[in-house]
């Protein structure tokens, strides 16, 4: 309580605590049961104080650590009391005293804002894995939006279509939504059998709904108003099932969980080509020769996972062991990719502990202007910082280290008016969206064809002056808004972005265009690490660059080549580690 402080409701909140507290909205430390949540409650100088008291092994540790001696402490059997709690008691009355007053929100009346705040803002809340949260980013958003350190875009919200029938529906949408962030935390902490009870109770429950009369109305709606129904939540629970099955070495069941998710096929369409991967790659050679060739007649798999899919069946193909299924190969469609430039540069790396990112070391070489004074001194850079020196002394002025997000900003920025348009109902449903709900689904492009059709014609045409008006007309409006697809610091200046476009041209970006407005969600990913570009020539090159034991991923392989038949200057620069005796780039 002493840390809680509203000044424009009252210097003395005690009152309206004791107000709240009988209307049971809150909860005081009298009913504070749990140690494991008293002890959150305190700070790191108090859990130490607490330690010393008790004379825990290490009073000076880390928080989580003196959590879990306080912890196996309870557990301990007292000398002097009979019951197995005794120890226990006694730690969370001194963290009682410790920590004074307390309150919480009691689970009931909590429940109630979540859902408020879930109907309020649905568009965040499932992305950003925010359900289980009860809406503290939602509020955080509105507060910073009060505050005006931050502005969204401009658009009109428009609902018509109800995704909810009833209460009763929103109920097992947000409990679901609950479920599965459970889930979430328990793999992301390593806790694989919890996650796996956790899983199993879910399954159980979607098993009794799948005939509930509110799903035949969900199977109507348009996919991305889709993603906010029971049954996409637990499809996706399903698919959270498959890697805790697989972390169990429950192999067989895990097989059986996607072959169950692969029949649903209204449900996490996004994700069917990583199911067939997952499938392909856990079933015996014939059988998963037949299920890629199934995967790769799914118009719901696209890009890296089609390619994927394919190297699969060609490395079975090619296995010693599989010359007797080699007859079943003769129907799968072929999937040609073209290879680009690759170059190798060496450069001395530091010596390092655990899987990180590789880290070199380059001379870096301070010449005096005209006199004969120069200095060395050594910095610590990334594989692509390497890359980006290479290329500036082969006489590329410029260079941007923005993998995907460099041409997903010119995306956003050029295509920003057809973004956050008007015409289309449900895309806008509250006014804290940083795009609409549509973005990265087939209806994107579906719903927006002839104007988006229509601006890729300008730009396949615009001049360098053109195309520089564009960037600055929507640069001066809208700078700092918060759009999903812009990042506003990629980018030192609006100079710097106009220089690039000038070198890339509208032919180039109109062709980048058209297939990120065609399948967003899948080709967001992949696009080189580095663009260069020489400000004197207009000359521009795009690399992705690989460290050592670094292989080229099915999206970026596939990326590559369709920038080299769009006419770019496209490579992938190897960057090969030698030993100490020459720290210089060579």
């Amino acid at each position: 309580v002493n840390k809680i402080e509203y000044g424009e409701i009252s210097t003395d909140l005690s009152p309206i605590i004791e107000e709240l507290a009988e209307a049971r909205f809150l909860q005081t430390e009298s009913e504070l049961e749990d140690l494991c949540e008293g002890l959150d409650l305190l700070s790191a100088p108090e859990l130490k104080t607490l330690a010393k008291i008790f004379h825990l092994p290490n009073p000076n540790g880390q928080k989580h650590q003196l959590v879990d001696d306080f912890l196996r402490l309870a557990k301990q059997r007292s000398v002097f009391s009979r019951s197995q709690s005794g120890i226990g008691t006694v730690i969370l009355k001194r963290v009682k005293d410790l920590a004074g007053r307390s309150v919480r929100v009691c689970k009931g009346p909590r429940a109630v804002f979540s859902r408020i705040l879930l109907l309020f803002s649905l568009s965040e809340s499932l992305v950003d894995e925010e359900a289980g949260s009860a809406g503290q980013g939602q509020l955080f958003t509105v507060l910073m939006v009060n505050m005006g350190r931050m502005v969204f875009p401009s658009y009109t919200v428009n609902r018509k279509t109800q995704v909810f029938q009833d209460r009763e529906d929103l109920i097992r949408y947000a409990t679901a939504a609950h479920l599965s962030n459970d889930i979430a935390s328990a793999m992301v902490n390593g806790n694989w059998e919890e996650a796996n009870h956790l899983y199993m109770c879910a399954k159980e429950t979607w098993n009794e709904l799948k005939n509930h009369p509110s799903l035949s109305y969900h199977r109507v709606l348009p996919e991305y108003l889709r993603h906010f129904t029971v049954g996409w939540v637990y499809t996706r629970i399903l698919s959270q099932g498959v890697e805790i099955l697989q972390r169990l070495h429950m192999y067989e069941d895990a097989v059986q969980e996607l072959q169950t998710l692969l029949s649903q096929d209204v449900y996490c369409t996004d994700s069917r080509g990583r199911w067939w991967d997952r499938l392909a790659l856990n079933l015996h050679q014939h059988l998963a020769i037949d299920c890629i060739r199934n995967g790769l007649a799914d118009p719901l798999v696209r890009t890296g996972h089609r390619l994927s899919l394919y190297q699969r069946a060609l490395r079975i193909r090619d296995s010693p062991s599989c010359k007797q299924f080699r007859c079943l190969f003769y129907d799968l469609p072929v999937i040609t990719v073209e290879d680009v430039t690759h170059v190798t540069i060496k450069g001395k790396m530091c010596p390092q502990m655990g899987m990180g990112k590789s880290v070199f070391l380059m001379e870096d070489i301070d010449d005096e202007e005209g006199g004969e004074d120069f200095s060395v001194s050594t910095v610590m850079c990334s594989v692509e910082e390497l890359a980006l020196t290479h290329y500036r002394q082969n006489g590329f002025d410029q260079g941007i280290h923005g993998e995907g997000s460099t041409f997903i900003t010119l995306y956003g920025i050029l295509m920003w008016d057809i973004i956050f348009m008007d015409d289309i109902p449900d895309v806008f449903r509250n006014s804290y969206q940083t795009s609409p709900l549509d973005l990265y689904t087939d209806s994107f492009y579906e719903n927006r064809r002839d104007v988006i059709e229509a601006r890729l014609q300008q730009l396949h045409t615009a001049s360098s002056e053109t195309l520089a008006k564009l960037i600055a007309d929507v640069w001066t409006t809208q700078e700092g808004k918060a759009a999903a697809l812009v990042s506003w610091g990629r980018f030192i200046s609006l100079q710097q972005v106009q220089s690039l476009v000038s070198c890339l041209g509208g032919m180039f970006l109109s062709g980048v265009f058209r297939r990120l407005s065609k399948d967003l969600r899948h080709c967001r990913g992949g696009l080189p690490d580095l663009v260069v570009w020489c400000t004197q020539t207009n000359h521009f090159k795009l690399v992705e660059v690989k460290g050592p034991n670094d292989r080229l991923s099915p999206k970026q392989i596939i990326w590559l080549s369709e920038l080299k038949k769009l006419g770019a200057a496209v490579e992938v620069c190897h960057v090969q580690a030698v030993g100490g005796k020459s720290k210089r780039l060579s």
